[in-house]
């Protein structure tokens, strides 16, 4: 009885990082610092005022007065943190 193994020419082997060293996808985009804390506050904000999984979905859905979804809205300037913070203020309460 023959068992046939595929060639190692042809056996696509899978990509790997170096040992320590997280995978970067080619087309990720890193946020300037000031963009990277307002992510990280109204993040944690939201988490602390919702839950978890709520404030993964509140992060992620659209809301009547906001033009954007309140992550890259409040991400992209202090003014659109400032409008999400006003959101999340009367859940907090």
């Amino acid at each position: 009885m023959t068992t046939q193994t595929p060639d190692a020419a042809t056996t696509p082997t899978p990509a790997r990082t170096a040992p320590g060293r997280r995978f970067t996808p080619r087309n990720a985009v890193r946020l300037a610092p000031d963009a990277a804390e307002r992510q990280g506050r109204v993040t944690r904000l939201a988490i602390e005022a919702l839950g978890a999984s709520a404030a993964i979905l509140f992060l992620n859905s659209e809301h009547d007065g906001l033009s954007d979804r309140p992550l890259p809205l409040a991400t992209a300037s202090e003014d659109g943190l400032q409008s999400v913070l006003r959101l999340l203020e009367p859940a907090a309460a």
